[in-house]
């Protein structure tokens, strides 16, 4: 859960957010108005790039932050766990932890707009997320790897499988951990073979489909490599939770459903602004 590393001096009116799904949060939420400072990856929607960036995922520029002079940073934890002492220096901090489930990421939007004395409309938002990840039952044996330079795959205590879940997408079983980083293609395709899944999807580095990356998969020994059951999806569209994540699984639903190979116009290739028609279901 959720924790501020010291109380809070009133509302916050100055916040950086160093968290990309929380900032799309704040900006879905209508307090895009409160955030002088992002990282990079904080790109939901397109109207938080006019806040500047005060470093990476990874990394920030202590500097820059005490110049904004926030009253609220907001991190990822553990991503960005050793970021924590350097800038509770500048402001109280809230630390956010890698939800585990659909419940644990409505709790965290929850958290926030509280800290922001806006309950109403975090309790909103937070309903219509989970009332867009619903869905009936489409199909079951589902895993999702990533790629990000190494394996990592998705595990039962992920929010990832979370959400597939709730959208109908019925989630291998037999794999208790939240994510688990794998590494090398050897480790990957062991553990492919191991659990058999019989829908993979496949959330690549890029933006585009390119059927290269996917030649070792189609040569394993599983259901999903061997029957092409193998669902691509641009970086960054499973692994963002925020107000997007329900939008894009619909998209994916509507990949399976059609035996799709590749999920075009996800939020991480269109990168909606708030005009945009993407964000109507919360507006």
């Amino acid at each position: 859960m959720p924790w501020l590393t010291k109380p809070l001096d009133g509302t916050p009116r100055r916040v950086v957010s160093l968290n990309p799904s929380i900032t799309e949060f704040l900006f879905v939420s209508g307090l895009g108005d409160r955030v002088v400072g992002r990282d990079v990856f904080s790109y939901r929607p397109r109207d938080a790039l006019k806040a500047p960036h005060v470093g990476s995922f990874i990394d920030v520029d202590v500097e820059k932050v005490r110049a904004l002079s926030p009253d609220l940073i907001i991190l990822y934890y553990p991503v960005q766990s050793a970021l924590i002492d350097a800038v509770a220096q500048i402001a109280p901090v809230a630390v956010i932890e890698t939800p585990t489930s659909v419940d644990d990421v409505v709790a965290t939007f929850k958290f926030v707009s509280r800290l922001l004395d806006a309950d109403e409309v975090g309790e909103y938002i937070a309903g219509v997320y989970r009332d867009l990840l619903r869905g009936s039952p489409l199909a079951e044996g589902v895993l999702a790897l990533f790629y990000l330079g190494g394996y990592d795959v998705a595990c039962s205590e992920s929010f990832t499988a979370s959400a597939l879940e709730a959208a109908g997408l019925r989630y291998i079983r037999g794999l208790h951990c939240v994510y688990n980083f794998l590494g090398s293609e050897e480790k990957a395709a062991a553990l492919l073979e191991r659990l058999d899944p019989h829908l993979l999807i496949y959330e690549g580095k890029g933006r585009m489909y390119r059927e290269s990356e996917l030649a070792w998969i189609k040569r394993l020994r599983c259901t999903a490599c061997a029957r092409g059951r193998v669902l691509v999806t641009p970086n960054d569209t499973l692994a963002h939770y925020g107000p997007s994540l329900p939008l894009d699984m619909a998209l994916v639903r509507n990949a399976v459903m059609r035996g799709a190979g590749f999920v075009d116009g996800t939020s991480s290739v269109v990168r909606p602004s708030l005009s945009d028609g993407w964000y109507r279901p919360y507006l």
